[in-house]
């Protein structure tokens, strides 16, 4: 299969590596993919050390005539498009091509329903959603319209060794939308109880941001057992420290590769009830949900696992066992390639 890739944003984002992950499995699967994005974005040298053929986008309006062309040259059978604006363009160079348009969405923002989205609904082979909550919001915007949920997969190596310490690990960007201080909260709250516990915060920011934090972790009397590790090349080596992930998102988390990478890495989530989260952690085998900013639901969350010590065992091998079953890249690029096929049967000989 001949497919062309339209992630158009200026930033890494959940969004960009959706896109990305799955560009790099369709071409180890054998497919010609094309990675086009926007000029000076760092997914496209992401994309070309994948081996992808990118094309950086400079107002690819004023030169659609010439990526009409490139398109046809190139013989592309599918253009899938990863953002709004890479919806737009997507269909402008699919008409009249042969060429079948699909659309991946995992924005936290509800679909638009104005009338270009509608046109480009009747426009478009077939809708992916990153998790099931964006599908129910397509399904509603476009009745009639083919959607199909397909989850990302990340790789994974084995499964890491539990250690015997009572630390919890918070994975990921410290941006305020990842909930760092609910977490900061539940476990000051946690401490009055089971004092031996300990967080790890693993994510780059801004200094302003991670000076706030700390701060905040400083009021709260935690400086002794929260690490602030900032951004770290190798995370496994920081999952193989934490008996369970936190993940305490107050939003967003269309996808969220860090509750993947702690499910790979056989640990148990702590995960609030947004986004994606409610499909990746099974309530009670794999992990726990909370109510997204509830300090307190976090806190009796923990305390679980610090109260019963082999469960931490148990969920982390269930959570292994479901990314095995759900979330390998194998399953993400052959359910993809599914919806693929659909949608390149129904465009018009």
């Amino acid at each position: 299969m001949n497919i062309l890739q339209i992630e158009d944003e200026p930033w890494d984002s959940g969004i960009a590596h959706y896109a990305l992950t799955l560009s790099a499995q369709l071409r180890r699967l054998g497919h010609q993919v094309h990675f086009w994005g926007r000029v000076g974005s760092p997914l496209l040298d992401e994309a070309r050390r994948s081996g992808l053929r990118a094309l950086g986008l400079r107002r690819p309006w004023s030169r659609l005539r010439g990526l009409r062309a490139e398109l046809r040259a190139t013989g592309i059978e599918l253009v899938n498009a990863h953002t709004g604006t890479g919806h737009a363009l997507a269909a402008a160079l699919a008409a009249g091509s042969g060429a079948a348009l699909v659309r991946t969405r995992g924005d936290a923002r509800p679909a638009a329903k104005h009338p270009l989205a509608r046109l480009l609904a009747r426009r478009t082979a077939a809708y992916i959603a990153a998790n099931s909550a964006i599908a129910r919001q397509l399904t509603a915007a476009f009745p009639g319209a083919r959607v199909a949920t397909v989850f990302q997969g990340i790789a994974a190596g084995p499964a890491l060794p539990l250690p015997e310490e009572p630390v919890f690990g918070l994975l990921g960007r410290l941006d305020p939308v990842k909930g760092h201080e609910t977490a900061l909260q539940a476990l000051a709250l946690l401490r009055r109880e089971h004092p031996e516990a300990r967080l790890r915060v693993v994510g780059g920011a801004a200094q302003p941001r991670r000076e706030a934090l700390e701060a905040r972790a400083k009021a709260l009397g935690l400086e002794a057992c929260v690490r602030f590790t900032g951004f770290v090349p190798d995370a496994a080596a920081e999952l193989a420290r934490c008996r369970v992930g936190v993940v305490a998102s107050t939003g967003s988390e269309a996808v969220s590769r860090a509750a993947l990478e702690w499910m790979a890495a056989g640990r148990p989530v702590a995960a609030s009830r947004v986004g994606c989260l409610p499909d990746l952690v099974e309530e009670g085998a794999t992990g726990f949900l909370f109510p997204p900013g509830d300090s307190a639901a976090l806190t009796g969350v923990l305390a679980r696992f610090l109260r019963e010590p082999a469960l931490a065992g148990r969920m982390g091998a269930a959570a292994r066992r479901r990314y095995e079953e759900r979330f390998s890249l194998e399953r993400f690029g052959a359910e993809t390639l599914k919806v693929y096929g659909k949608a390149i049967r129904s465009v018009p000989s």
